[in-house]
């Protein structure tokens, strides 16, 4: 899930991971002798579009309809992340505040059956010219729109079909493509196969697949959640509930960015007062994602008042968990944001749900109540001087803010910054 506490928040930091030597884009790559249908040698037609009105309506919308994530042979199979419903809310919230040019791939046989969609943008950063997809810790997933188009990938196949793009693509110095997953559904992601660098974290989610028994067993304290819903039964009336409405998903939707804006003053880091963007991405994606009825917003109620709330999107039967809020000022003490994804477990396992998706993050609380995990990675390049140096700042930026001076420094910083825009 892109919960707050692991969405990067500055515009200058792409959140990379420098945790092996990058590849630059000319890298000879290791070739396996591996069979596939089609050559490997095969040339496709790619376009590059700069804009969401302008690609094919091969591209997904968001649907309740679409395929299963976990086990599916359904072509095209894709996350939410990559449905044109997604990206005209990104290009219409974070393209204009990093000053990106969307670059939106379609790659396809010579007959134009589609093999691969993309969804890329470059943008200025530091003095370097940044190739990214669309993400900037809104995405969980980055990977393309896969098609059963007859190839079986291996790293040679995934090699030309990546110099390939690479020469339609405009120029750029750094690339860090992350939250890479080896696969959708049964449909092999070729880009993982060129992964280099770590990931900075992996996924984690619940199979609801099995029983109600085993998924309790998978959480830590099940017991413990029990009594607290309890104790908040014993202190009035408190309710499960889904917002059915745009008024009521609205309304749950200041409430979380409320929530959230106060932890980020509280922990002394920046917020969406720093970066507004943030919050005009999660405004303009409850109206898309109300469209096309594949917004899920749930919350605990006590005597009407929100204790927590989830802000979920659902791609056929898989359900994303993108940011929990929760009002820890008056109810930490009952762990409302715990007892709401129990209930939430429950009501999406009684819906027919397969999966309850936290996304990318390695927080304590999703490793210990989460029975999957989804690893991911990252493909960086630098094929220039300046990606290279861009890279070593990045390298020397994050040795630093591991060090005890900047844990102690950065709290200072935004106390005083906030105080001085008061």
């Amino acid at each position: 899930m892109a919960l707050f506490s692991s969405i990067q928040l500055s515009r200058q930091d792409t959140g990379l991971s420098f945790i092996e030597p990058a590849l630059t884009s000319d890298s000879p790559l290791r070739k396996t002798q591996t069979d596939s249908r089609i050559s490997c040698t095969v040339n496709y037609d790619i376009r590059c579009f700069h804009t969401v009105a302008d690609v094919s309506s091969d591209w997904p919308v968001a649907s309740k309809d679409a395929p299963s994530k976990l086990e599916s042979d359904t072509t095209p199979n894709y996350h939410i992340f990559q449905t044109t419903t997604f990206l005209k809310t990104w290009e219409n919230t974070y393209a204009p505040a990093l000053k990106a040019e969307l670059c939106l791939i379609e790659v396809r046989m010579k007959n134009s059956s589609p093999v691969v969609f993309l969804p890329f943008a470059v943008f200025p950063c530091k003095r370097a010219r940044i190739l990214s997809f669309t993400d900037q810790g809104v995405a969980d997933y980055n990977a393309p729109v896969l098609f059963d188009c007859g190839i079986e990938w291996n790293r040679t196949q995934a090699e030309n079909l990546w110099q390939q793009i690479l020469a339609i693509l405009p120029a750029f110095d750094f690339a860090e493509l992350s939250n890479m997953p080896e696969k959708i559904g049964n449909l092999i992601n070729p880009l993982f196969l060129l992964a280099n660098t770590e990931n900075q974290a992996n996924s984690h989610a619940n199979i609801l697949t099995r029983s109600w028994d085993e998924i309790q067993q998978s959480l830590v304290r099940p017991k413990a959640i029990r009594r607290k819903l309890r104790h908040l039964h014993e202190l009035g009336n408190y309710e499960f509930s889904i917002a059915e409405t745009p008024q009521e998903q609205q309304h749950l939707l200041e409430f979380m960015l409320h929530e959230k804006q106060q932890r980020f003053i509280e922990t002394h880091v920046p917020g969406f007062d720093q970066y507004p963007e943030k919050a005009h991405y999660f405004n303009d994606a409850t109206k898309a994602f109300q469209a096309t009825d594949t917004l899920h917003i749930s919350a605990l109620k006590l005597n009407g008042e929100p204790l927590a709330c989830m802000w979920g999107l659902i791609s056929g039967p898989h359900y994303y968990g993108i940011m929990i809020a929760s009002n820890l000022k008056k109810w930490a003490k009952y762990s409302p944001g715990h007892v709401l994804h129990y209930l939430l477990l429950q009501h999406l396992k009684d819906e027919g749900y397969d999966c309850l998706d936290l996304g990318v993050g390695d927080e304590e609380w999703k490793v210990q109540n989460c029975d999957l995990v989804i690893p991911l990675r990252c493909i960086t390049v630098t094929p220039t001087m300046r990606g290279k140096l861009y890279l070593y700042q990045k390298i020397a930026i994050t040795y630093l803010r591991s060090t005890s001076f900047w844990q102690a420094l950065r709290p200072l910083k935004w106390r005083v910054l906030r105080t001085l825009q008061r």
